[in-house]
């Protein structure tokens, strides 16, 4: 069974501003969350826990283990992370060399990447739309294309834990759709949370919804009882609808 991801009481605060107060909350294995909420609510500060690019102190465990006492290289080859400012990147480099990148903690020291590597590197390639141009030095792709080179590479570690954060950014309406398919076929095989703007593709896709506001987890849960068109009027202060099409639930504003 794969191992769930569990927030104890993670408070952040960045001088007199709170980033995050006192959240918990857990990512149910072998399903899709989906954390949203208004710009400023916390969910990149909160992913960015997760992915233990902040130090949280024992607040954040991975399979009952607080995340900061496990080998990084190790946590790497479970949890794998798409962030919105990702590392940089030599612009020199081609499409399957960043996707490489993916392997390095399966990587033994001062040796290569050995060919069952690259067949996963291209199979990555190919669930994220990226393999047309996976020769191409990623300095001259457009921001989708990018974006799915990036997600290629998260993939490519093969991880029990896929984090993303607002990876439908740059990306036009048929990569958006055929990325969050990626993701709930993801659940075959392990455990995806996805930041997302976008509350239609939440709706439609995420088995469970995490609802961020000033920091404060406002609600969780499976995403039918989350997502009331009460509780997103009253987070994002505009007004929702919602509507069933063809078996498929559609939450818009």
């Amino acid at each position: 069974m794969t191992a769930m991801m569990e927030v104890r009481h993670l408070s952040f605060a960045i001088g007199t501003q709170t980033i995050l107060d006192d959240v918990s909350l857990s990512l149910a294995p072998y399903r899709l969350t989906g954390i949203i909420g208004p710009n400023g609510s916390g969910k990149s500060t909160l992913l960015r826990f997760l992915s233990r690019h902040l130090p949280s102190t024992h607040a954040v465990f991975w399979d009952g283990q607080p995340v900061e006492s496990i080998d990084r290289k190790e946590y790497a080859k479970s949890v794998a992370v798409m962030a919105q400012q990702s590392m940089a990147i030599a612009p020199e480099l081609t499409v399957e060399q960043v996707v490489l990148m993916g392997r390095y903690p399966y990587k033994a020291l001062f040796s290569g990447y050995a060919p069952q590597d690259y067949d996963i590197a291209r199979r990555a390639l190919e669930e994220s739309g990226a393999a047309a141009y996976r020769t191409k030095c990623i300095g001259t792709l457009s921001g989708g294309e990018r974006q799915r080179a990036l997600i290629a590479k998260a993939l490519a570690q093969e991880p029990e834990l896929l984090l993303l954060d607002e990876p439908t950014n740059h990306l036009d309406a048929k990569y958006k759709l055929r990325l969050m398919e990626l993701l709930a076929a993801f659940k075959q095989r392990g455990t995806a949370a996805v930041v997302l703007h976008d509350i239609a593709l939440a709706a439609r896709f995420c088995d469970d919804i995490i609802v961020m506001k000033g920091g404060r987890c406002r609600a969780k849960g499976p995403a039918d009882a989350v997502l009331t068109t009460a509780l997103l009027e009253e987070v994002f202060e505009v007004p929702f609808f919602s509507a069933v099409h063809d078996g498929l639930r559609y939450v818009y504003c």
